[in-house]
């Protein structure tokens, strides 16, 4: 088992990795009492780490639609299981699942008496390199992603290898998306090391993979440490995010995978980087080659220019403009501020045009 310890101002977080969910519940010391918030597919997919879970007595709240149960209302729900079931400010909330549980879940323990531990469990690959680190909790609100929330970091983070192998090749690239997005704003070195090792990659070899989620959280972990209210560079972590969010908000009625959604927002920035003279020709060629060792499959992802528009205009981190990050190379992100409505809609609509051919 590898350890790392992650330090912000604020927080210190101890990130533990495993290759067997057996090994999970020695980790969690007997000094509390524990409400696990937890998808319902996991208890399906690992039965024996279930029964484990019940061998402890935890209290357990079943998440049955993660995306769908993502709201104020099952924050509430949580809440009012946990009075019920008598729970203080000495006890703790774990949240097993993908980013939508572990969100949910933190957003739980930074609200319950203003704030109790919490540990997180992601079992996705997206929310391993993604949502474990950086303290975002958050619910959605109406149609937008994660209007509601705080940051809140977890005083543990468990990270097993095992729960990667239940996961469809979709659901793999689904989380795969942030690792490209960490080469891409980092350095061309670690692009090039994504593109040569896609194939091992696809073939999900361990040793690959388990090099690569540390590797992606110890970028997001250093970025996160220099600015961990999102004042300055954290905002780089949102390459592609700003297009992302409008895209997913399009398709709210029949949810897509959030890093599928992702990843077209960074082939639109990288579009709307190289077409405003910003990332040079050979730099853009080399990210989408890279991207593109991928086979992220895009069927029944609906895009409408207008409404994708119009829910860029409303994302909470636009101040008098609407806040993009672009590439000037490979590592070299930047915040652009877009003054003019009319040539962001005219790209959009051109970007789709193009991706539906």
């Amino acid at each position: 088992m590898k350890n790392l310890v992650f330090k912000s101002e604020e927080h210190t977080v101890n990130i533990s990795f495993l290759g067997k969910t057996s090994e999970l519940s020695a980790l969690i010391a007997n000094n509390k009492k524990y409400c696990v918030v937890l998808d319902k597919k996991i208890s399906n997919l690992h039965e024996n780490f279930f029964k484990e879970l019940k061998s402890r007595n935890f209290s357990i709240f079943i998440i049955d639609n993660p995306e769908k149960q993502k709201n104020i209302n099952t924050c509430l729900d949580v809440i009012n299981f946990m009075q019920k079931e008598g729970f203080n400010r000495n006890d703790a909330v774990i949240g097993i699942g993908g980013g939508a549980v572990t969100d949910l879940a933190g957003f739980i323990a930074s609200s319950y008496m203003r704030g109790i531990a919490y540990i997180q469990i992601p079992t996705s690959l997206l929310a391993q390199v993604d949502a474990s680190i950086g303290g975002k909790t958050g619910v959605n609100h109406g149609n937008i992603k994660n209007f509601v929330g705080s940051f809140y970091n977890p005083s543990e983070i468990l990270i097993c290898s095992e729960f990667l192998n239940s996961l469809n090749e979709q659901e793999f690239l689904n989380g795969f998306s942030e690792v490209l997005k960490h080469g891409l704003i980092t350095s061309q070195t670690t692009l090039a090391k994504i593109k040569n090792l896609a194939h091992k990659i696809l073939d999900r070899d361990s040793d690959v993979l388990l090099e690569l989620i540390e590797e992606s959280i110890d970028i997001k972990s250093q970025i996160v440490k220099e600015d961990f209210r999102e004042k300055g560079k954290r905002k780089f972590l949102n390459f592609g995010h700003t297009f992302a969010h409008g895209i997913e908000s399009v398709n709210h009625d029949v949810p897509i995978l959030h890093g599928h959604a992702v990843l077209i927002g960074m082939l639109m920035a990288l579009d709307y980087s190289n077409e405003l003279g910003f990332l040079g020709d050979d730099a853009y060629k080399n990210a989408k080659e890279s991207i593109g060792e991928f086979n992220y499959d895009f069927t029944g992802i609906e895009l409408n220019a207008e409404e994708i528009f119009e829910a860029m205009k409303s994302d909470k981190k636009n101040t008098k403009a609407i806040n993009l990050i672009l590439l000037k190379e490979i590592g070299q992100p930047f915040i652009f501020e877009e003054t003019s409505n009319s040539n962001l809609k005219n790209f959009i609509t051109k970007f789709i045009n193009d991706f539906k051919k």
